[in-house]
């Protein structure tokens, strides 16, 4: 039995140069390709990490609005129930004070935008106009806007300007209702 050899190994390099051919390495072609989708998607996804931190920022600007309107609101109720002011003390500059009874006189809220302090000042009373000019939150602004229903009940309205995270200005209104009952669920 005779075998021929130069017939099976006429058929093994075909194959072998196929195998050869697709183990060959990546062209400079392919490789600027690749780098190009990748550099897109990198480019897309740093994009989207700025948006993110911006809507963030927006978010916590919001935020820190509305706990500042709801806290400005619940002073006006403490400071009727621990009597640091009447209930007939509890208005805007200019309009009818009633002092009787009070331990101390007080002329009123201002009824223009303020600069927001975290410090009341000497009279103890934020949002007046002797709060410390040091203590400003900066880019923020409060209104106090008081009108009396009627001789039991006031309505309290705190509205607070506050930036965006690109600096343009909002404002965030509260509103709140005033009785005349000093007793106080908390006590």
């Amino acid at each position: 039995m005779q075998v021929n050899i130069s017939n099976n190994e006429s058929r093994r390099r075909p194959l072998l140069r196929r195998q050869l051919h697709s183990e060959s390495g990546v062209t400079i072609l392919e490789m600027v390709v690749a780098m190009l989708i990748l550099t897109i998607g990198l480019l897309g996804l740093a994009a989207s990490i700025g948006y993110a931190v911006t809507v963030s920022n927006k978010g916590r600007n919001l935020t820190n609005s509305k706990l500042l309107v709801v806290s400005l609101l619940e002073q006006m109720e403490t400071l009727r129930n621990t009597e640091q002011l009447t209930f007939g003390q509890i208005v805007n500059e200019g309009q009818t004070i009633d002092n009787t009874g009070a331990t101390r006189q007080f002329t009123g809220f201002p009824t223009a935008f303020q600069p927001l302090s975290n410090d009341p000042g000497p009279d103890g009373i934020l949002g007046t106009s002797d709060d410390d000019s040091a203590s400003v939150v900066p880019g923020y602004q409060r209104q106090v806007l008081i009108s009396l229903l009627n001789p039991n009940l006031k309505r309290v309205q705190v509205t607070v300007r506050y930036p965006d995270a690109g600096g343009q200005m909002h404002d965030l209104v509260g509103v709140s209702y005033l009785n005349n009952d000093t007793r106080s669920n908390f006590r």
